[in-house]
Order: structure tokens, then C-alpha cells, then sequence
């Protein structure tokens, strides 16, 4: 007999899964693998929409607005971390916001998730208009809070995303462009949905990663716009410079603290042998793009 827990995705039921309290431990985890291998499939699945999200946020922080990630609970989490990795000194046009604000109690952000009106003055808040994109995360796709943005978003004329679960949700009729990966009933229904949020991860951070590359922020295929905040970021700038010029811990060191830690700078003068300010002068000429500013030099690296 169905009932309205089985509309629900995570009340959905696997039938591969369906003895999994009478086997041992080993074909137990064994059973939860193989429904784990689904997702990569799933997500596969969504490539093309994925692209257009990537495309369409990085014209938006092209032309000077903001991409602003909204989720509540895992979802939001999930956004506030994928933003603080992209862009830890908040000065590259993405922006997260969790239901009930990222240091509020538990049963203060469940309450939060559940006002919708608080969705859309959250985001008056932050000004969001039509020339920000929303890209919303919601793996049920039926979080008041959610939907409170999302119609808001709608109202300023803006370009709306959702990353869920749930392609038939109320969420995804507010969206233009939408990413449902299909990865199957949980392993466990009703517990959790741990298949659908490693999903909803892995897009994040395909698109988290695309817009690193779109914005000019990479070199090859690592990221050279490492900023200075701590000993730890110190490490990843000595890194970066070692791996992108192939110089040695010392060179690095040396030429990250000529260029006042500015790791693309580092990088085109020890690729160049220019001055510092003069490397620094090309990159600003240059919008910052490592690549652009080697084939200014006319680098033999530039096409590398």
C-alpha cells in the first residue's frame, strides 16, 4: 500500500537493500558500495545542466553580481564551505547564506528553515537583485525557507539554479535551471539521505571548480590565486609557487615575499625573470590571468 512517505525520496525503498538487517557486517557495507558507485553515474547525468549553471554564474560575476548559494541545514553547510574555500577573503562575487545564519543554535536554524517569509528577507537583506544569480540547494526541494528565496529571486527578474533530489518538488517549479541527479533510494529509508547529499557535493564543487577556472583564477589545472591568511595558507602559497614554476622551497619563499605573498606574481617571475613590479603591472593589465599575462611576455609556457 503506498502512502505519502513514499513520495518522498528518502522514504523511498531499495530493493537491493531490502535484507540488509540480515547480513553480516562485510556484505552489509558491501550492499551500501555499491549503492555509493550509483552516484557518479547519477551526477554524470546532469553534465550538461551543470555546464549551463557554470556558464551562466560566471557571466554573472563577470559583469560585477554575485552568485548567492542559500541551503538550510547539510545543504547549507555544504554552501557556506564550498564559499569559504573559493573565496576566503569574500572578494570574488560568491556568497552563502543557511537558514537561520551560520552561527545560530540547531533548533533555531530548524525554525528558520521552516519561514518562508524569512527566505525572502533574508535575501532583501543582502540587496539580492536582478543582477545576482541564486543558485539554491534543497535535496527534499521542500524547504519553506528555499522556496521564500527562490520566489523572491524570481521577483527580481533574476537567474535562478537548484541543486536537489527531488525533480518534482515545489523547489525545482521555481527554478530555470535545475539539476536533479537521479542516485536512487537510500540505503536506509527514512534515516537520512546520505547518497543524495555526496551528490548535491560533488556538483557544488564541479561548479565551485568551474568558476575558479572561468574567472581566471587557475593556471594548468591549479588554482594560483591562493591568498595569505595563516601559517596554513602560507604553506599552500609555498606550494603552488614549487608546483606551477618548478623551483625549489627557498626560491619560493623568497619570491612570494618580493611580491608581497602574491602567488600569481611569484609565479611570472620566476617563469620570466621580470622585476616584481613589473610582473605585477602585466597581471593587473591582464584581469589577473596568469595565462594571459605569460602570453603578453610571449612565454613559451603560455600555451602550456
Amino acid at each position: 500500500m503506498s502512502s505519502e512517505h513514499d513520495r518522498i525520496p528518502s522514504f523511498l525503498r531499495s530493493a537491493a537493500a531490502e535484507p540488509l538487517d540480515h547480513l553480516s557486517t562485510l556484505d552489509m557495507v558491501t550492499v551500501i558500495n555499491g549503492e555509493d558507485r550509483r552516484i557518479a553515474g547519477a551526477v554524470a547525468a546532469c553534465l550538461p545542466e551543470i555546464a549551463r549553471i557554470v556558464d551562466n554564474a560566471a557571466d554573472i560575476i563577470g559583469r560585477g553580481g554575485r552568485v548567492v548559494l542559500i541551503g538550510a541545514g547539510g545543504s547549507g553547510r555544504a554552501a557556506m564551505e564550498a564559499v569559504s574555500e573559493f573565496s576566503p577573503d569574500g572578494d570574488h562575487g560568491l556568497r552563502a547564506l543557511v537558514a537561520g545564519g551560520e552561527k545560530t543554535l540547531l533548533h533555531m536554524r530548524n525554525e528558520a528553515a521552516d519561514d518562508y517569509d524569512r527566505g525572502i528577507r533574508d535575501l532583501q537583506s543582502i540587496a539580492f537583485d536582478h543582477n545576482d544569480m541564486l543558485l539554491a540547494l534543497s535535496v527534499s526541494g521542500k524547504t519553506p525557507w528555499v522556496w521564500g528565496g527562490l520566489r523572491h529571486a524570481g521577483s527580481q527578474g533574476s537567474r535562478i539554479a537548484l541543486i536537489t533530489g527531488n525533480a518534482a518538488s515545489e523547489a525545482a517549479q521555481l527554478a530555470e535551471m535545475i539539476v536533479a541527479p537521479d542516485t536512487g533510494p537510500e540505503v536506509v529509508a527514512g534515516f537520512s539521505t546520505p547518497k543524495a547529499q555526496l551528490a548535491q557535493q560533488q556538483i557544488l564543487t564541479m561548479i565551485v571548480s568551474g568558476l575558479a577556472i572561468r574567472a581566471g583564477r587557475t593556471w594548468r589545472n591549479m588554482r594560483v590565486d591562493v591568498p595569505f591568511h595563516s601559517d596554513r595558507w602560507c604553506e599552500r602559497q609555498i606550494a603552488v609557487v614549487m608546483a606551477a614554476s618548478d623551483c625549489s622551497r627557498s626560491e619560493a619563499k623568497a619570491a612570494l615575499q618580493a611580491c608581497h605573498r602574491h602567488c600569481p606574481t611569484a609565479i611570472l617571475t620566476i617563469l620570466t625573470g621580470m622585476d616584481p613590479g613589473e610582473a605585477r603591472r602585466i597581471l593587473k593589465d591582464n584581469d589577473d590571468r596568469l595565462r594571459f599575462a605569460l602570453q603578453q611576455t610571449q612565454s613559451p609556457l603560455a600555451g602550456a
